[in-house]
């Protein structure tokens, strides 16, 4: 499940951002910027009813911007429009909502922090029917 939210945000850096590259895992060294780098960092789970678990995928997508003048200006939109746009992300065929969403920069590197929640259901062991039932009953009087 988190890597269908990583390909999800991946998706919709894409979308909002045409041309920039975006790294999984592993950024190489002597990458080009402007890019993106999505970091999972953590997650939680929480038992509900039945088989069913709360989860919290937490991540921290970087943006390298471009070296030069500027980039305090370009860093600020770039917040601005993950804010809004990695709000809402698809995994598989349904739209996942961010819980809670923040940006911060250090060292010239934008960081936005994103929790994405979603309820899983455990997978049973099938149990055969019974075959036949043979019922046999009787009353008094």
């Amino acid at each position: 499940m988190g890597n269908d939210i990583v390909d999800g945000i991946a998706i919709r850096l894409g979308e909002l951002f045409p041309g920039v590259e975006v790294h999984r895992n592993e950024i190489a060294q002597g990458f080009d910027a402007p890019c993106f780098f999505i970091l999972p960092l953590r997650t939680a789970q929480t038992a509900k009813l039945g088989d069913r678990y709360f989860r919290r995928y937490s991540f921290d997508v970087h943006y390298f911007p471009r070296d030069g003048a500027g980039a305090d200006a370009e860093i600020q939109e770039v917040a601005d429009t993950l804010l809004l746009g990695l709000e809402y992300i698809r995994v598989g065929d349904q739209l996942v909502r961010a819980s809670r969403t923040e940006c911060e920069v250090h060292d010239d590197v934008l960081h936005f922090n994103a929790d994405y929640d979603l309820f899983v259901l455990r997978e049973r062991a099938k149990i055969p029917h019974m075959e036949t039932l043979t019922q046999r009953q009787t009353t008094k009087g």
